[in-house]
């Protein structure tokens, strides 16, 4: 009862992904991202399976190779919804028999759409179509493809949580924002990620370069 984009930004060499499901919590346990690839598992989670992807993504740097491994380490993995993005543009993604319709996986040039128990058919060509389109930083291209599937028939269940995250350079995440309960989650995505976007910089630069950073209360503009 979840959908997820994962995509890469060509330009920047940033990856990232966005998640939203009708349970709460779901960042904390769908989705993972690492240098070069972002991983999914989801449906009946299991969140230990992200990190056999990561690790064997580290070692082979091969996506096939990661998906493998995240489905042979499945318990009962015709309950689990698998997928892997990778910096370079491969897309694979694996849904068990038993994962709810609509369900599956739609693949487009820069991204990957995953989605179990969906209200219609059309909700990860949508999420596809809207990422590929949208223009801006890969965070709210990631949102614009978000609510494109939540338009086209988000999923069966009303939505209550939903997350962000982006990886950057040095192995800082450039957005990792979470609505964790919500009547209407990826809205609330949205409030966060406006007031976290003009930060983001400074927060990254206190921890490159402490001694140039700027305080805490000139960042979020508080009396000194």
């Amino acid at each position: 009862m979840t959908f997820s984009l994962a995509g890469r930004c060509t330009e920047t060499g940033r990856i990232g992904f966005a998640v939203a499901t009708s349970s709460v919590c779901v960042g904390a346990r769908v989705g993972a991202i690492a240098e070069g690839c972002v991983v999914f598992s989801q449906a009946r989670t299991d969140p230990r399976l992200h990190a056999v992807g990561i690790s064997t993504w580290q070692r082979t740097k091969n996506a096939a190779e990661t998906l493998s491994a995240m489905r042979e380490a499945a318990t009962s993995a015709h309950w689990r919804q698998l997928g892997i993005l990778t910096l370079e543009g491969v897309p694979l993604h694996y849904t068990g028999a038993s994962c709810l319709d609509h369900c599956g996986g739609f693949e487009g040039t820069n991204s990957l759409a995953l989605g179990n128990f969906l209200g219609s058919a059309d909700v990860l060509p949508e999420m596809v179509r809207a990422f590929e389109q949208a223009a801006g930083p890969l965070e709210e291209r990631l949102q614009a493809g978000m609510l494109a599937g939540e338009a086209a028939g988000s999923e069966r269940e009303p939505l209550q949580s939903a997350a962000l995250k982006v990886l950057g350079d040095e192995g800082l995440m450039d957005a990792d924002i979470r609505v964790d309960f919500s009547t209407d989650p990826l809205k609330d995505l949205g409030v966060l990620w406006r007031d976290w976007a003009p930060k983001a910089a400074a927060y990254r630069l206190r921890a490159i370069d402490p001694d140039a950073a700027p305080s805490s209360a000139e960042v979020e503009g508080r009396p000194a």
